[in-house]
């Protein structure tokens, strides 16, 4: 007897472990729980700005993550439910490798001075075998002979400019010049995400941040020391803690907070803010 009561109070506070680390099991999301996420996500399509010219969009969010609620009411447990959607930006490698081969392509016609040099050299070569075949015809064999001979050392000269242009294009590719070139205008950092949070409570803004001027919004910030991110926050927000304090609810409702994270090079993440439509994520809001 003793031994099974222990038991059972050993599985009793297993369970009561598990509930106060967060887990518990899952629901189906109602129909207005799966609308309310479904306005929300589309709402978020609509205010993540297109994907810059020869860059490309594609919505990364998880197309089950609102079919599914968190079934443990409760004490912590009843704060609204947190989600996200996800947008990444890619730079178009189709136009980047385009453009490396236009690269490789010009520096393999050389120099403009090797250019005409090339083209001198190849009107050189028409004018001499015109000259064989007409003597052909008169039956100089003597003059075909000549000719033949200018026509080597023309091919010979040819072949040495060629050689001088891969020369050079060699050495320009072990010194990392024809890199910088092939990829001159391919950003440093050709991926950029923007997630956008729901319900987040609270957002880690350092001291080190910038604050950031976008039009729409008082709280935007630049924060350089997590490879480098910007942050709007939307919604009741405490300044000092960047805190926010949210009604409880045990179901998906309209969002109290809306935080939109973009991951970018700072000019690239800096347009992504200036051109994101927050009117319609405010209109979200509770």
């Amino acid at each position: 007897m003793h031994y099974c009561v222990m038991v059972s109070l050993m599985l009793l506070l297993a369970s009561s472990v598990c509930f106060a680390d967060g887990d518990c099991p899952s629901r189906p999301a109602t129909t207005h729980e799966r609308a309310a996420y479904a306005a929300m996500h589309t709402a978020a399509v609509a205010a993540v700005p297109s994907a810059p010219r020869n860059w490309l969009k594609k919505d990364q969010s998880d197309p089950k993550s609102g079919e599914l609620m968190p079934d443990c009411p409760g004490g912590a447990k009843d704060a609204p439910r947190q989600y996200r959607f996800q947008f990444k930006y890619t730079y178009d490698r189709a136009v980047r490798e385009q453009a490396a081969k236009a690269a490789v392509e010009s520096a393999l016609k050389g120099t403009p001075e090797q250019q005409s040099r090339l083209a001198a050299l190849d009107r050189k070569h028409e004018e001499l075998r015109a000259a064989r075949k007409q003597a052909r015809r008169s039956g100089d064999q003597t003059g075909v002979n000549r000719i033949k001979d200018q026509l080597k050392e023309v091919s010979a000269e040819r072949n040495k400019v060629n050689e001088e242009i891969r020369n050079a294009l060699e050495g320009r590719m072990k010194s990392g010049e024809m890199t910088k070139t092939m990829y001159a205008g391919v950003p440093e950092r050709p991926e950029a995400e923007v997630t956008i949070h729901i319900n987040q409570d609270r957002e880690w803004i350092p001291k080190s941040a910038v604050s950031i001027n976008i039009a729409g919004t008082p709280h935007s910030y630049w924060r350089s020391n997590d490879g480098g991110s910007l942050v709007i926050l939307l919604g009741t927000w405490d300044t000092g803690t960047f805190r926010s304090t949210l009604a409880r609810s045990t179901v998906i409702t309209k969002p109290q907070t809306v935080v939109a994270e973009i991951r970018a090079e700072r000019q690239m993440a800096e347009k992504l803010a200036g051109e994101m439509k927050l009117d319609i994520l405010k209109a979200q809001l509770r």
